[in-house]
Formats: C-alpha cells, sequence, structure tokens
C-alpha cells in the first residue's frame, strides 16, 4: 500500500472499492491465519475474516480508524474469541443432552423468566422489555423515555445481573436469552 494510512482511510470512507480491494488482498490471507491460529478450523477462520471485510465496508463512513492494521488485526482476535465461547456454549449444552443431565424444559424457564421480570423494578423492567422484546438501541429507548443512554445501559446492566441470579438454575440454557 503505497498511500499513508489517513489517505487510504479517507478514500475507503469514500466508498473507495479499489481502495478497499487492495485492503482485502493486502489482509485477507494474513487474517485468516492469524484467526486460524485461534480457531484451530480454517473455514470458520475464513468466515470470520470476510464477515469483517462486510461489516468494514457497510460501517466505512462511521468507521473511526487510527490504524488500519491494529483495527483489523484487534477486530479479527475479538471476532474470534466471540467465536469460540459461542462454540464452546453450543458444545457445552450437546454434551449435557448427550450425557443425559436433565435439562429444565423450556415452559419451566419462560415461566420462571416472567415471575423474575416482574419482580424487577418497573423502571428497569420497561427499560430491559423494550431492549430485549422489542429489539430497540440504547438511544431508541433513551429518547422515547426522554433518559440518557447511560441510564439506559445502566438499567439493562442491573436487570441482566438480577435475572441471571434469579435463574442461575437454568444457567446452561441463559446463553440464549441474554
Amino acid at each position: 500500500m503505497e498511500k499513508s494510512t489517513s489517505d487510504f482511510i479517507s478514500l475507503i470512507r469514500q466508498g473507495d472499492r479499489n481502495a478497499f480491494a487492495t485492503l482485502f488482498k493486502e489482509y485477507y490471507a494474513r487474517l485468516c491465519e492469524y484467526s486460524f491460529l485461534l480457531v484451530k478450523d480454517k473455514e470458520a477462520a475464513s468466515e470470520l475474516v470476510q464477515d469483517l471485510f462486510v461489516k468494514l465496508w457497510e460501517n466505512r463512513a462511521k468507521a473511526d480508524i487510527k490504524s488500519i492494521k491494529a483495527y483489523l488485526f484487534k477486530s479479527i482476535h475479538n471476532n474470534s474469541i466471540k467465536y469460540l465461547n459461542q462454540k464452546k456454549n453450543f458444545e457445552s449444552i450437546n454434551e449435557t443432552k448427550e450425557y443425559g443431565y436433565v435439562l429444565p424444559h423450556d415452559f419451566e424457564l419462560t415461566e420462571m423468566m416472567e415471575k423474575s421480570l416482574n419482580e424487577l423494578p418497573p423502571k428497569c423492567k420497561k427499560i430491559f422489555m423494550m431492549s430485549r422484546v422489542g429489539k430497540l438501541r440504547h438511544n431508541e429507548i433513551a429518547e422515547k423515555l426522554g433518559i440518557s443512554s447511560r441510564t439506559v445501559e445502566v438499567q439493562i446492566r442491573k436487570a441482566t445481573i438480577i435475572l441471571k441470579d434469579k435463574l442461575k438454575e437454568f444457567r446452561v440454557l441463559l446463553f440464549f436469552y441474554f
């Protein structure tokens, strides 16, 4: 890459496909190798890198990137770790089923969740439901309720902590909900 990093980032932000293609060619193989070192699966590593580039292109206008190399490698590191954690949780559930541990039926979990949700403080419950059921973003909730995004974040964290504590006997299934 012959252009300076800031010029290159600027071109990509403006939608320059050639600059993006150059970036892809420059880093794709190295990012795949790095991801493979973490996930030990070539296909998964390749998909993670492709997803990273897709997200970068989709969010190019608002991406705040100082160093392309640092951004790409940090992003693929985080995505690879997230992939491993999801894989571990999935395998844990399959292992639990395979070895015959009794898992609560979904209706039991649903009933306990409803009960636990109803025990949340009203403001906390409303914000949590707007986030999880209404699928609203923090800033959308804040705007609708006339509060700060930080307050929304704190209330959702509070609800999550309370619910995880109340539903700890269902912890194997909880990652589907939180």
